[in-house]
């Protein structure tokens, strides 16, 4: 009995047709796939922009260390920030800033930073140096009334007990600060302000 063959068109044509659907069943699987991958990583860039949502304040903390170490008290018009003017001045202006701002703060950080704001704030507006401001008649009785000599040893240098307003200030230097005051006077002054910073120190304005 003869063997039937299959003639060769016939043969191509099932090869063509198993082909195409090994091929459409690829590209199913593949849109399928990227469709997938596309969902995906979406859902994981909204879970990484929830994250950074919920830690922001933290994420911005741990990427500018130096602002952690300051208060901020927006309630009273303290907020600390980082983008300020930068201001680069001699040693010997540098010595009499930060013994003015000595004599002027109640020692403490944030009072420390506050004062050396206002300086700088002045400084802003008026295109005038530091010194320029802190040595302007009738403005900071610190240096006005020799208070600030009390801070600088006989050849100028600081002395020990300003290393704390020494850091801070270099930091208000570098572009720190925490307010937009332009004046402060002495806790005492209650009718001045009740916008302060810390405890018995200074009220601003």
């Amino acid at each position: 009995m003869k063997r039937y063959k299959p003639k060769k068109w016939f043969i191509y044509t099932r090869l063509f047709v198993v082909f195409m659907v090994i091929f459409t069943l690829g590209r199913t699987t593949n849109v399928v796939y990227d469709v997938i991958t596309v969902e995906n990583k979406n859902e994981e860039k909204a879970l990484d922009l929830a994250v950074i949502e919920d830690n922001k304040e933290d994420i911005y903390y741990e990427e500018n260390p130096v602002l952690a170490k300051y208060l901020s008290l927006p309630e009273k018009g303290f907020n600390v920030t980082n983008t300020n003017m930068k201001y680069e001045i001699s040693s010997e202006d540098y010595n009499l800033l930060v013994a003015v701002v000595s004599s002027e703060s109640n020692k403490q950080r944030d009072d420390i930073l506050a004062v050396t704001s206002v300086i700088l704030n002045r400084c802003d507006a008026s295109g005038k140096s530091p010194v320029e401001v802190i040595t302007a008649r009738g403005q900071f009785s610190g240096y006005l009334d020799g208070y600030y000599a009390r801070y600088l040893n006989g050849d100028g240098s600081l002395t020990a007990n300003t290393y704390l307003v020494q850091e801070v200030v270099t930091d208000a230097l570098n572009g720190i600060r925490n307010n937009s005051y332009y004046s402060f006077r002495s806790w005492g002054t209650y009718s001045y302000s009740d916008n302060y910073i810390t405890e018995y120190g200074n009220r601003f304005n």
